[in-house]
């Protein structure tokens, strides 16, 4: 029995649904073919993404977060503080042993809670916690061995390094060489992840 209005649905609805599947097919097609791709952004060099990311996080997102005290601050606060003082006791100890005392559990500790309180208000992640891992205590290890053979004090060794990443980091920074991290998959993720467990263990 035809409609009352005189107009037969049934091929409009059977065309609908044939325009829905190949737009479905076309869909499933170009995520087959974009599958794996990585798309960069343009470059943002001359220091653009640094001024970019200052105005986005700097005066920004944890005015908020500082001013906006409620019931789960102070739960919060002390689940990252439990999480973080344990571990950094623990590699505290580690790198008294290793460097004879010259960076102990203070100094680890006094470290840990500067570069935490400064990164969260300017690194754009205010929830990232901040502190000593097994790679970073390997690499201090090496450092001490390497400023031992050729007869240079640790700290002094230890800050040049420093100095020297920093501006390794600026550049990189003001290249914007960063956007490169994309290419790195998830196995790379899990493979330092791995290194970290494995030394935190052992």
């Amino acid at each position: 029995m035809p409609p009352r209005s005189g107009i037969d649905t049934t091929q409009f609805d059977q065309g609908s649904t044939m325009d829905i599947e190949s737009n479905a097919v076309k869909t499933f097609e170009k995520t087959l073919e974009e599958a794996g791709k990585v798309h960069l952004a343009p470059a943002k060099t001359c220091g653009r993404g640094i001024i970019g990311d200052i105005k986005r996080t700097v005066g920004t997102h944890w005015f908020e977060e500082v001013t906006n005290f409620n019931g789960k601050t102070i739960p919060v606060s002390l689940l990252v503080f439990i999480s973080v003082i344990a571990p950094t006791l623990a590699f505290g100890a580690s790198y008294g042993t290793i460097t004879n005392n010259e960076i102990g559990a203070i100094e680890t500790m006094l470290a840990t809670s500067w570069v935490g309180v400064t990164y969260s208000l300017i690194g754009g992640m205010p929830i990232c916690i901040i502190g000593s891992t097994g790679p970073v205590l390997a690499l201090s290890a090496a450092i001490v061995s390497m400023s031992n053979s050729i007869g240079v004090p640790y700290l002094t060794f230890n800050a040049w390094i420093s100095i020297w990443l920093f501006g390794y980091t600026l550049l990189a920074g003001f290249f914007d060489v960063t956007r490169y991290v994309k290419l790195a998959t998830r196995f790379t993720d899990e493979i330092f992840a791995l290194l970290i467990v494995s030394i935190f263990v052992l």
